[in-house]
């Protein structure tokens, strides 16, 4: 009678929570190419038993983590994915912030842009990659700030001179649009001021924000935290230290690392020529607590939302992680 009591309870708990994980099980934690990969380069190479780790394209990353499989139990992916995916709280709990804004401003000049001298860029074009999205509403939300009013060259608009003039580009077009400024993420502007003779001016972060802005976050499951906690504390240590991990500079080990967990096919935004002491630095990468940081990410919600109510999506009290990570 136990026996079958005991079989019974077991069917019952693979019908009712699918998605439960047990403690003996793998955990697969995602991450996008570029950035959000680098911060899990510590705890790839700390080989943690009992986890796996997948790096996958930038445009695939919110697929793990919705539709009717969910295959991440840990991931990292842009905040907007995350609120308007995941942000009710019901499947998966917000843990920290892991990026803090990688896009640059280059141009052929080299007076350096921040808060305090903004308005030069008053009559100048920016060609920003990612326009439409997070960057391009953060480079707005800035100027916004900053009382720079702006004007979006599309459908026909021109320049004008008493407005920041905005240019959605591709990053194949950096360094061969007829604009003054650039802004796009390192380490591909790494690349591009190397070849095509630009420099480094201003950062999006700084402009934002001297702390900069939320642009990664790391999330887990409800069921992930409830009964595999000491593994995802493992995981969340490693990338809390590295920052302090990357600064020791050993590069092909973490090349070697982030290229072993690839998706089939996909070509990793860092290598050999560009994981460089500067473009680590210009990464932004630094974990900190969700829940220490509500003001800063709810702000942040709240800016975006003004520009693009779509974008962004608006998140319950229940999705923050009451906890110590």
């Amino acid at each position: 009678m136990k026996k079958l009591i005991a079989i019974l309870t077991l069917i019952i708990c693979i019908l009712c929570f699918p998605a439960c994980k047990q403690g003996g099980e793998t955990l697969s934690v995602y991450a996008p190419d570029g950035a959000p990969a680098l911060s899990l380069s510590y705890a790839i190479n700390s080989k943690i038993d009992g986890v796996d780790f997948r790096i996958v394209g930038a445009d695939v990353i919110k697929t793990k983590v919705s539709g009717n499989e969910k295959k991440a139990d840990v991931a990292i992916l842009p905040i907007n994915d995350a609120t308007k995916l995941l942000g009710s709280g019901e499947e998966y709990k917000l843990l920290g912030i892991v990026t803090h804004g990688n896009f640059y401003l280059l141009s052929k000049d080299n007076l350096q842009v921040d808060r305090e001298n903004a308005s030069v860029l008053i009559g100048k074009t920016i060609g920003v990659v990612q326009l439409a999205k997070i960057p391009g509403l953060t480079l707005k939300a800035s100027l916004k700030r900053l009382n720079l009013e702006y004007n979006e060259l599309k459908n026909g608009v021109e320049k004008v001179d008493d407005k920041v003039n905005l240019l959605a580009i591709n990053p194949t077009e950096i360094g061969n649009k007829d604009v003054d400024y650039y802004l796009c993420p390192s380490p591909v502007a790494d690349l591009k001021a190397k070849t095509h003779g630009l420099n480094f001016v201003g950062s999006l972060a700084s402009l934002y924000n001297e702390n900069g802005f939320p642009q990664a976050v790391i999330v887990a499951k409800k069921s992930v935290i409830i009964e595999d906690f000491e593994k995802l504390n493992k995981i969340i240590d490693k990338i809390s230290d590295c920052e302090n991990y990357l600064i020791e500079e050993n590069f092909n080990l973490i090349l070697q690392g982030i290229n072993s967990h690839l998706e089939e096919g996909l070509t990793p935004s860092f290598n050999q020529n560009n994981l460089t002491k500067l473009s680590v630095e210009r990464s932004k990468i630094n974990y900190i607590s969700a829940i220490k940081n509500k003001q800063i990410i709810e702000e942040f919600i709240s800016i975006i939302n003004e520009i693009s109510p779509n974008v962004m999506g608006n998140i319950s009290q229940e999705f923050y992680y009451n906890g110590d990570f």
